[in-house]
């Protein structure tokens, strides 16, 4: 009779295992469901410039192969950029930015299921509800993060990357599965996919080199057994970076942009990340984000210290190392993505954390939690507004106020200015071109139109101004955009020249 009671038991056990693992799953999918329509918020605005940029260079090309060939540009992430390929001709916004919105949605699902298998390696014999409610918790706080929803609404290779990111980071919480093989394969097509869409899945790799060689210390198997499974988690996506680097990255021709502070930028990254107005980026948002990481990451390495190191390099040490031994220069927020999205992993097991304390822990959490979605939720709400930038509006505010049939426009920057206006010049309506004048070449008596932009935090321009040739604009319009991608577009009219 007792082996049958055995089984009867074993029977049982398994039968609520399931069912745990279907109320998380229903749990997770309504999480991720909800912030999925909340991504949609930047996916039908105009396309700003770096997307048109993109759209741009494959236009041309006649074989997928031509991405990594003939493209040697930084503004090419191959993965985003064959999605383009393959929607040629020219699709419609959402179109081209439904596949970073696909690889947002996944990135939410998979925080959610890292935090999950995390929770449960540091926590062993808690009960299975916890390590559901880190799940969950992770999950609402990467699918809320302003920074996250906004690269998951462009059509360019930023959400990709964190996606496959956040895959590489679930395979490797797999390594001592029994079918780990399987699970390394699943590592190294994801670091494969995740070069391809940003270099910045390389900080991964190297933390997860790390992590391997950690994890296989002091295991009772022979140095021949270490370094074979060394090899088989490693040696694939290692042999093809380097290939990759050598074939193209090397080769790549940087697109140029403004030179910010390192201080500023990390601050930007804080604000967009946990929901803080970018005015205290630095002195605030950074400095809070900092210290809850650093308390996360203690608590985490009194249980296992080898994740906690894991963390320490692909957040904070190996994005540094590109900047330091490159010669590029130029720093953006969005090059610090993969670091934000690790960053919310760890906020994210910080508050599951708090919430098993029970009591006025939970009433912490909570409060917190609003805190967060409404701050990120202000940022989003202006995504939803005033997208990446209002160009078409702008061309059809000098198109409806021209009485010439064709309109002729200036800039302050020729190459950004004229990009988007010669994009979107079909807004103007048939047969209304748009002839742009580059500054050198603007006619004596000037153009009728001015268009000035700028870039998150850039003071706006004076009322009136006046050209190279001296001739006198006022301003007529402007036109806003949302932070982090685009510009606000201030356009001036020709005092001496007719426009109504």
């Amino acid at each position: 009779m007792a082996p049958t009671t055995t089984s009867a038991t074993s029977t049982v056990d398994a039968a609520a295992a399931r069912q745990k693992a279907r109320r998380f799953g229903w749990g997770l999918a309504v999480i991720v469901g909800v912030f999925a329509a909340v991504r949609l918020a930047g996916l039908f605005g105009d396309l700003w410039l770096d997307e048109i940029w993109s759209v741009k260079l494959v236009e041309p090309l006649k074989s997928p192969v031509e991405i990594l060939t003939q493209v040697q540009h930084d503004n090419n992430h191959p993965l985003n950029s064959l999605w383009l390929y393959l929607l040629r001709p020219e699709q419609a916004a959402w179109a081209l930015r439904f596949f970073s919105w696909m690889m947002g949605v996944v990135a939410v699902a998979l925080a959610g299921l890292i935090a999950r298998r995390q929770f449960r390696r540091l926590h062993a014999a808690a009960p299975v509800a916890q390590a559901d409610v880190a799940g969950w918790l992770t999950a609402v706080v990467f699918g809320g993060s302003y920074l996250m929803i906004h690269y998951a609404s462009e059509a360019r290779g930023y959400a990709a990357a964190v996606g496959f990111a956040l895959l590489a980071v679930y395979a490797l919480l797999h390594a001592e599965a029994p079918r780990w093989r399987c699970w390394a394969a699943v590592y190294g097509l994801a670091c494969v996919l995740g070069l391809l869409s940003h270099l910045a899945v390389l900080q991964v790799m190297l933390a997860g080199l790390g992590w391997t060689a950690l994890n296989l210390r002091g295991d009772g198997q022979s140095w021949r057994e270490r370094s074979g499974r060394v090899l088989a988690w490693q040696a694939g996506p290692w042999v093809f970076a380097v290939g990759y680097y050598f074939g193209f990255v090397r080769h790549l021709k940087i697109g140029g942009g403004p030179e910010n502070p390192v201080a500023k930028v990390l601050g930007d990254v804080a604000a967009f990340t946990a929901g803080f107005p970018v005015s205290v980026g630095v002195v605030a948002a950074l400095p809070v984000l900092l210290l809850v990481a650093a308390v996360t990451l203690g608590l985490m390495a009194r249980r296992d210290w080898r994740l906690a190191v894991f963390y320490m390099l692909a957040v904070g040490v190996t994005p540094a190392i590109g900047p330091a031994l490159s010669r590029f220069g130029l720093l953006f927020p969005r090059y610090f993505i993969v670091s934000a999205a690790l960053a919310l992993l760890l906020v994210g097991y910080g508050l599951a954390r708090l919430w098993v304390r029970g009591g006025a822990w939970r009433e912490v959490v909570l409060g917190g939690l609003v805190l967060f979605l409404v701050g990120n939720g202000v940022h989003v709400l202006r995504l939803a507004q005033d997208g990446r930038g209002q160009y078409q509006a702008a061309v059809r505010h000098i198109a409806a106020a021209t009485p010439t049939a064709v309109i002729t426009a200036a800039g302050d920057h020729d190459f950004r200015n004229f990009a988007v206006l010669d994009f979107y010049q079909a807004a103007a309506g048939p047969e209304r071109p748009v002839r742009y004048y580059p500054g050198e070449r603007i006619p004596a008596r000037g153009v009728q139109w001015l268009f000035l932009h700028r870039l998150d935090g850039e003071a706006p321009p004076a009322e009136a101004i006046t050209d190279v040739r001296g001739n006198r604009y006022r301003l007529d319009a402007v036109f806003r955009h949302a932070a982090l991608s685009g510009w606000d577009w201030y356009v001036y009219r020709n005092e001496r020249l007719p426009a109504r």
